[in-house]
Protein backbone atom coordinates (compact mmCIF):
# COMPACT_ATOMS: atom_id res chain seq x y z
CA UNK A 1 0.00 0.00 0.00
CA UNK A 2 1.32 3.36 -0.79
CA UNK A 3 1.15 6.17 2.24
CA UNK A 4 -2.11 7.62 1.12
CA UNK A 5 -4.09 4.02 1.31
CA UNK A 6 -2.32 3.26 4.53
CA UNK A 7 -3.92 6.25 5.60
CA UNK A 8 -6.84 5.58 4.73
CA UNK A 9 -6.85 1.95 5.76
CA UNK A 10 -6.16 3.46 9.56
CA UNK A 11 -8.82 6.09 9.40
CA UNK A 12 -10.99 2.76 8.55
CA UNK A 13 -9.22 0.57 11.70
CA UNK A 14 -9.77 3.75 13.96
CA UNK A 15 -13.46 4.05 12.95
CA UNK A 16 -14.57 0.68 12.91
CA UNK A 17 -13.21 0.17 16.51
CA UNK A 18 -15.19 3.55 17.52
CA UNK A 19 -18.40 2.57 15.60
CA UNK A 20 -18.52 -1.22 16.78
CA UNK A 21 -18.25 0.09 20.40
CA UNK A 22 -20.90 2.82 20.09
CA UNK A 23 -23.82 0.24 18.53
CA UNK A 24 -22.84 -1.57 21.60
CA UNK A 25 -22.53 -4.60 18.88
CA UNK A 26 -19.44 -6.07 20.83
CA UNK A 27 -20.59 -7.09 23.30
CA UNK A 28 -23.29 -9.43 21.27
CA UNK A 29 -19.61 -10.45 19.00
CA UNK A 30 -19.90 -7.48 16.52
CA UNK A 31 -16.20 -7.58 15.00
CA UNK A 32 -14.48 -4.08 13.86
CA UNK A 33 -15.90 -4.01 10.25
CA UNK A 34 -15.84 -0.70 8.18
CA UNK A 35 -19.07 0.61 6.50
CA UNK A 36 -18.89 -2.21 4.17
CA UNK A 37 -18.90 -4.97 6.22
CA UNK A 38 -15.47 -5.61 5.81
CA UNK A 39 -13.17 -6.92 8.53
CA UNK A 40 -10.85 -3.49 9.13
CA UNK A 41 -8.58 -5.39 11.75
CA UNK A 42 -6.27 -7.77 10.03
CA UNK A 43 -3.10 -8.87 12.34
CA UNK A 44 0.38 -9.83 10.79
CA UNK A 45 1.93 -12.79 11.44
CA UNK A 46 4.30 -12.75 14.55
CA UNK A 47 1.99 -9.87 15.66
CA UNK A 48 2.05 -8.50 19.30
CA UNK A 49 -0.29 -7.21 21.33
CA UNK A 50 1.16 -5.40 25.22
CA UNK A 51 -0.41 -3.30 28.32
CA UNK A 52 1.41 -2.16 31.35
CA UNK A 53 -2.24 -2.96 33.11
CA UNK A 54 -3.74 -6.04 31.20
CA UNK A 55 -0.32 -7.93 30.05
CA UNK A 56 2.66 -6.68 33.01
CA UNK A 57 5.57 -7.51 31.45
CA UNK A 58 4.50 -10.21 29.04
CA UNK A 59 3.93 -9.38 25.50
CA UNK A 60 1.47 -11.30 23.86
CA UNK A 61 2.00 -12.59 20.12
CA UNK A 62 -1.28 -12.70 19.51
CA UNK A 63 -1.51 -16.30 17.38
CA UNK A 64 -0.68 -17.83 20.81
CA UNK A 65 -3.01 -15.61 22.46
CA UNK A 66 -5.87 -17.42 24.95
CA UNK A 67 -8.75 -16.03 23.39
CA UNK A 68 -8.68 -14.23 19.73
CA UNK A 69 -8.92 -10.52 19.42
CA UNK A 70 -13.24 -10.77 18.92
CA UNK A 71 -13.64 -13.18 21.88
CA UNK A 72 -11.94 -11.48 23.94
CA UNK A 73 -13.24 -7.99 23.71
CA UNK A 74 -17.04 -9.54 23.76
CA UNK A 75 -16.02 -11.48 27.38
CA UNK A 76 -14.94 -7.22 28.38
CA UNK A 77 -17.92 -5.41 26.86
CA UNK A 78 -20.30 -8.31 27.80
CA UNK A 79 -19.06 -8.38 31.20
CA UNK A 80 -18.81 -4.23 32.14
CA UNK A 81 -22.34 -4.15 30.38
CA UNK A 82 -23.66 -6.46 33.03
CA UNK A 83 -23.22 -3.72 35.73
CA UNK A 84 -23.20 -0.59 33.00
CA UNK A 85 -25.63 -1.40 30.21
CA UNK A 86 -25.06 1.73 28.42
CA UNK A 87 -20.94 1.29 28.88
CA UNK A 88 -19.58 2.52 25.52
CA UNK A 89 -17.33 5.82 23.75
CA UNK A 90 -18.50 8.70 25.13
CA UNK A 91 -15.44 10.50 23.44
CA UNK A 92 -13.34 9.28 20.54
CA UNK A 93 -10.25 11.03 18.74
CA UNK A 94 -8.20 9.21 16.55
CA UNK A 95 -4.46 10.10 14.28
CA UNK A 96 -3.44 8.35 11.76
CA UNK A 97 -0.19 8.01 10.44
CA UNK A 98 1.77 6.15 7.27
CA UNK A 99 2.91 2.98 10.13
CA UNK A 100 -0.53 3.41 12.04
CA UNK A 101 -2.54 4.86 14.56
CA UNK A 102 -3.01 6.06 18.36
CA UNK A 103 -6.75 6.25 19.98
CA UNK A 104 -7.82 8.41 22.72
CA UNK A 105 -11.12 7.02 24.03
CA UNK A 106 -13.20 8.04 26.97
CA UNK A 107 -15.67 5.33 28.20
CA UNK A 108 -18.46 5.83 29.90
CA UNK A 109 -21.40 4.16 31.54
CA UNK A 110 -24.05 4.22 34.15
CA UNK A 111 -25.20 1.58 36.62
CA UNK A 112 -28.61 0.63 36.98
CA UNK A 113 -29.17 2.97 39.97
CA UNK A 114 -27.70 6.13 37.82
CA UNK A 115 -24.14 5.64 38.79
CA UNK A 116 -21.54 7.36 36.31
CA UNK A 117 -18.33 6.00 35.92
CA UNK A 118 -16.13 6.07 33.22
CA UNK A 119 -12.08 6.06 32.32
CA UNK A 120 -9.75 6.75 29.20
CA UNK A 121 -7.97 4.25 27.21
CA UNK A 122 -4.81 5.51 24.79
CA UNK A 123 -4.10 2.92 22.05
CA UNK A 124 -1.10 2.90 19.83
CA UNK A 125 -1.66 0.58 16.90
CA UNK A 126 1.63 0.13 13.97
CA UNK A 127 0.96 -1.71 10.82
CA UNK A 128 3.06 -3.13 8.09
CA UNK A 129 2.76 -2.22 4.60
CA UNK A 130 0.31 -3.90 3.96
CA UNK A 131 -2.23 -2.27 7.01
CA UNK A 132 -2.06 -5.62 9.39
CA UNK A 133 -1.60 -4.81 12.46
CA UNK A 134 2.13 -5.83 14.07
CA UNK A 135 1.81 -4.33 17.25
CA UNK A 136 -0.99 -3.13 19.55
CA UNK A 137 -0.28 -1.34 22.93
CA UNK A 138 -3.34 -0.34 24.83
CA UNK A 139 -2.84 2.25 28.00
CA UNK A 140 -5.27 3.40 30.80
CA UNK A 141 -5.79 6.00 33.28
CA UNK A 142 -6.00 5.93 36.88
CA UNK A 143 -10.01 5.85 36.69
CA UNK A 144 -9.77 2.28 35.61
CA UNK A 145 -9.11 0.59 38.52
CA UNK A 146 -12.18 1.82 40.24
CA UNK A 147 -14.80 1.19 37.65
CA UNK A 148 -13.18 -2.27 37.05
CA UNK A 149 -14.17 -3.02 40.93
CA UNK A 150 -17.28 -2.14 40.00
CA UNK A 151 -17.84 -3.83 36.74
CA UNK A 152 -16.57 -7.03 37.34
CA UNK A 153 -15.44 -7.42 41.35
CA UNK A 154 -11.19 -6.68 40.97
CA UNK A 155 -9.16 -4.63 39.43
CA UNK A 156 -5.43 -4.63 37.81
CA UNK A 157 -3.12 -4.22 36.74
CA UNK A 158 -3.07 -7.72 35.53
CA UNK A 159 0.28 -10.10 34.28
CA UNK A 160 0.42 -12.07 31.35
CA UNK A 161 -2.24 -13.63 29.23
CA UNK A 162 -4.42 -15.16 31.61
CA UNK A 163 -5.14 -12.96 34.49
CA UNK A 164 -7.55 -10.77 33.31
CA UNK A 165 -9.37 -13.38 30.68
CA UNK A 166 -9.80 -15.16 33.56
CA UNK A 167 -10.90 -12.06 35.67
CA UNK A 168 -13.28 -11.72 32.99
CA UNK A 169 -14.39 -15.16 32.95
CA UNK A 170 -15.01 -15.58 36.34
CA UNK A 171 -17.79 -12.15 36.36
CA UNK A 172 -19.34 -13.41 33.16
CA UNK A 173 -19.44 -17.11 34.69
CA UNK A 174 -21.19 -15.92 38.25
CA UNK A 175 -23.78 -13.87 36.00
CA UNK A 176 -24.19 -17.19 34.25
CA UNK A 177 -23.35 -15.49 30.99
CA UNK A 178 -21.68 -17.55 28.73
CA UNK A 179 -19.70 -16.75 25.22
Amino acid sequence: MNTEELLAQHRRMAESYRNAYLRQGVQDGEEYTDEHGQEAWKFAEGAIYTSPYFTGDEVIVMSEALADTGKAATMEAKAYSLTFPDWKPTDFKYWPAANGFVMKTRWHGHTVDGTGMGFYSYSFVETNDRGEITRWETHVNDEYSAFLEVAIGTSGPFHGNAEYLEALDRCLEKAGVTI
